[in-house]
């Protein structure tokens, strides 16, 4: 696919207006606890999760929430009885090296 000259400018302004430019990339920067499980994600995943989980809350329903990690995508059930955490990385988090969740068989 080839970007267009009227796309690329809209693609710059939006990254200025953003300033999607100025943020480096450090690898995740947060840690959602769920399902006895630890996801290292990114600070913009995090909060899309965590808007995900706000709007299931509000609407007494369960639902079926992505998270993209480090490793992949799960998607994780959010219901009333559900518990997760999201904390920041410490910088012991991004040291230690973390092997791939194991993959489900069935």
């Amino acid at each position: 696919m080839t970007m267009t000259a009227a796309a690329r400018t809209a693609v710059e302004g939006f990254r200025q207006e953003t300033r999607l430019e100025a943020h480096t990339s450090h690898g995740p920067g947060y840690i959602v606890h769920a399902l006895g499980r630890d996801f290292h994600v990114s600070d913009e995943m995090a909060r899309i999760f965590l808007h995900q989980v706000e709007r299931v809350a509000e609407s007494d329903t369960s639902a079926l929430v992505i998270l993209r990690h480090a490793h992949g995508v799960e998607l994780l059930m959010i219901t009333d009885a559900s518990s997760f955490s999201i904390r920041p990385m410490t910088p012991a988090d991004r040291s230690a090296a973390q092997p791939a969740y194991p993959r489900m068989r069935g």
